[in-house]
């Protein structure tokens, strides 16, 4: 266990050499009088080959802390296993995995209060890791209070609302601010290139001394510096004391009322949020996202298929999609010239949302109107600086002469949107037949 935790000591400092290297090689590039930058081919490849090293070695990282947790899951009594269970949902099995709930009762700040019969102005702090589902599917777990984990694969789904975030793989940050450019257009002008030329450069070579090398043609690539804020997204509720003398109540109220109102903001705020400089800028409002609108002599599968396509020919492969709960439902319940549903059979089969092989998420965050279309990863990622923590006080306002206590839930994130083009914003149009 030891030896695993010097090597992803090492894996780590490797990748903060690498980092340092590409923020070295940004800094060579050339600024154009409009704010945009001038890369030559041999600068975006060696950007490009820097990056790729680092995240090859993100991923060896990765990899390195699953096999921890395989080390911890192999050494543990042979007991049930117990899965990671968010939002205070039970598993199907003897044991309860640990939602931020049950860690604010366990906590040692609570149980204090609780042995002096929270006289004394209780204060209170829990904190959580949000994790994708898809990487818990993918067999890495990454809290430890959970104890001994096992990955129980696709039935952890039936547990947690999804969320827009889990369609980003996890990335975190210890910045206030993120500094990084986004690609704004690229002229791909890569040919075959013959060893010689004759004197003009394009005849063929006449194998006099006035022959000339070939010379690869120059490419371009244009770039834009944008800086992404790290943002909060907080609220507060109110209530009464008798609140955290009832456990199960206390945390049924810290998982789905003060958790999940900051998620179904992030999901808003991710999606339309407009940029001040402070606040996250959404994608539907981040310049070069691309826009569909479909056609009536389409079906709702159709034209998410269509909006696909745009983000292909942009050079990009996109991995998931985002739409409404009503807008879901149609596209479920389409049929078939034979009446068969098009797309139950895979929602059914392995309890997968999917469709067109990517990853649904259903928000009441997007309007019926429209659906997202996007490379979450590749075209856009989610930093967390701060993950989502529940803290209590007895001190706020007239607290004290109501008998109520205040609860705040927050969080701090960044969403980086380097390339927009691998986005398509989708417009529905009602199926004519």
């Amino acid at each position: 266990m030891a030896e695993n935790k010097s090597l992803i000591k090492s894996l780590k400092e490797q990748l903060a050499e690498k980092s340092a290297e590409a923020e070295r090689i940004s800094q060579t590039f050339k600024v154009e009088d409009n704010g945009g930058f001038v890369v030559t081919t041999e600068q975006a490849d060696s950007f490009r080959k820097v990056s790729a090293e680092a995240m090859e070695l993100k991923q060896l990282i990765a990899d390195a802390e699953g096999m921890t947790e395989v080390k911890q899951y192999l050494d543990a009594p042979d007991t049930p296993p117990v899965a990671g269970m968010h939002y205070g949902q039970s598993p199907q099995s003897d044991m309860e995995g640990k939602s931020l709930g049950d860690l604010f009762v366990d906590s040692d700040a609570y149980r204090h209060a609780a042995e002096a019969g929270f006289r004394d102005r209780p204060y209170v702090r829990a904190e959580m890791e949000g994790k994708s589902i898809f990487s818990l599917s993918a067999g890495s777990v990454t809290h430890q209070t959970l104890g001994s984990a096992q990955n129980l694969g696709i039935a952890e789904r039936a547990y947690r609302k999804f969320h827009i975030r889990d369609l980003f793989p996890k990335s975190s940050t210890k910045q206030s601010v993120l500094y990084g450019a986004r690609e704004t257009g690229w002229t791909n002008n890569a040919k075959q290139v013959k060893e010689r030329y004759a004197k003009d450069g394009t005849s063929p070579p006449t194998g006099a001394d006035t022959d000339v090398w070939g010379r690869a043609p120059r490419s371009k690539l244009s770039l834009v510096p944008v800086m992404y804020p790290v943002s909060e997204i907080a609220h507060l509720l109110d209530a009464h004391k008798n609140i955290l003398s009832d456990e199960p109540r206390l945390k049924t109220f810290i998982n789905t009322r003060m958790i999940e109102g900051v998620k179904y903001q992030e999901d808003w705020d991710l999606l339309h949020s407009v940029g001040d400089g402070q606040s996250l800028t959404g994608i539907f409002n981040t310049p070069g996202v691309q826009q569909y609108t479909g056609l009536g002599a389409d079906q709702y599968s159709v034209q998410i298929r269509r909006a696909i396509t745009k983000s292909l020919l942009a050079e990009y492969d996109p991995t998931g999609i985002v739409l409404s709960p009503t807008m879901w439902e149609h596209v479920e319940v389409e049929e078939d010239k034979n009446g068969a549903f098009r797309v139950a059979l895979q929602i059914a089969v392995g309890a997968e949302k999917k469709v067109w092989r990517l990853n649904v998420v259903e928000t009441t965050a997007m309007a019926d109107g429209n659906f997202l279309i996007g490379a979450f990863g590749l075209g856009a990622q989610l930093h967390d600086r701060e993950n989502v923590s529940v803290t209590v006080s007895s001190e706020n306002a007239d607290n004290f002469e109501k008998g109520l206590i205040t609860f705040r839930a927050d969080e701090r994130v960044a969403l980086e949107v380097p390339r927009p083009e691998s986005f398509v914003i989708g417009t529905w149009t009602e199926p004519t037949d």
